[in-house]
């Protein structure tokens, strides 16, 4: 396991150009340390870092987030994967992001245009970022310099057969899909559900990542429908559930919330006790829909797990002899995974915390 890294260390990192392009352009969780940090009003919690491991793998092409209201899970797993899986390593040619509505479309364009026109220390390592005008106004946004094309949409409108030059879609975020009126009418969780499978599953190849996040709305959501189709490994993919407190009543974010009492002091923001319970602790009436902490595996041999052991133990001391070019030890941020106290549901052939 890395040590967590001060304020100070990290000034140093961003300090030296070389070093801090080198890191962000290999590990999305850099990336955001380096170009993101206005985001971070609190340290990360486990599992945040969770997320960033998520997305550093690239086995990983279907990645469903259930979690509570201002998790950051927009922030991390679609402002800033976008980001990084066109500036990175990834080099990522053409990303889908599918929101709920026309207006939401337009926010997470516009989070990423801000990034690309404003961050100025993202513009002189990764620049220039000069696109076409009249796309950029269409929430499609093309950066010519890079080959790369980012379009947002909404629910409603067809993505069938896009495509950018000879490019296929290979990430594709969907961003709360769903809302309130799925779960009052479970034909509508029904025809998303649908939709998924039959528009936006094919859309890309065997290469293209999918990511799919949102809160709870309803036992029928696409969310929980996509857990149970992983679950009994109907389909290859990675679930996550964080709920604000877990099933000890533990909170999953003490960097922000150190006491229950911070935890009351929200609950007392919603008004409505359904809600509170739905949106933040993933529960809907005195059922806890996501209540199983497991990690479901599909499955290593033990053979192949000793492999994989000393593969990460090798990566660990390359990411510390690597950062000890400015003359101290420090790896990148990890996750304790005896910590981690959500649900773990894993049908790709492997174990996650590799």
């Amino acid at each position: 396991m890395g040590k967590e890294i001060s304020k100070k260390e990290l000034d140093l990192i961003v300090q030296n150009k070389k070093l801090r392009q080198k890191l962000a352009y290999e590990d999305p969780l850099w990336f955001f340390l380096i170009y993101m940090r206005k985001y971070m009003e609190f340290p990360l919690a486990p599992f945040q870092k969770d997320m960033f491991k998520l997305l550093r793998d690239s086995r990983n092409k279907l990645i469903t987030i259930m979690a509570f209201r201002n998790s950051g899970k927009s922030t991390i797993m679609n402002t800033t994967n976008t980001l990084w899986s066109i500036l990175g390593t990834r080099q990522n040619k053409f990303i889908v992001i599918v929101g709920q509505t026309q207006e939401q479309a337009k926010t997470h364009f516009a989070n990423i245009k801000e990034e690309l026109e404003h961050n100025p220390l993202l513009k002189e390592d990764f620049g220039p970022f000069h696109g076409n005008e009249s796309v950029w106004k269409k929430l499609s946004l093309e950066l010519e310099y890079h080959g790369s094309k980012i379009v947002c949409v909404s629910r409603e409108q067809s993505v069938r057969g896009f495509k950018y030059g000879a490019n296929r879609p290979d990430l594709i975020i969907c961003d709360d899909l769903e809302d309130s009126f799925s779960f009052e009418d479970k034909k509508i969780s029904e025809n998303m559900y649908n939709r998924f499978v039959s528009e936006i599953l094919p859309l890309g190849n065997e290469d293209t990542r999918i990511i799919v996040l949102g809160n709870l709305i309803s036992g029928d959501s696409l969310l929980v429908k996509l857990k149970e189709q992983i679950k009994e490994k109907k389909m290859n993919g990675i679930f996550r559930a964080y709920p604000l407190l877990d099933d000890n009543e533990k909170i999953m974010w003490l960097e922000k919330f150190k006491t229950m009492a911070n935890i009351g002091k929200l609950k007392k923001t919603i008004s409505d006790e359904a809600v509170w319970k739905r949106e933040y602790l993933l529960t809907i009436g005195e059922n806890r829909v996501i209540n199983i902490i497991k990690n479901y595996d599909n499955s290593e041999n033990i053979e192949v797990k000793k492999q994989n052991k000393k593969i990460r133990q090798k990566k660990e001391k390359a990411d510390r002899i690597h950062a000890g070019l400015l003359g101290y030890h420090i790896s990148v941020p990890t996750v304790n995974d005896t910590n981690l106290k959500t649900i773990v549901i894993n049908n790709s052939n492997r174990n996650v915390f590799e």
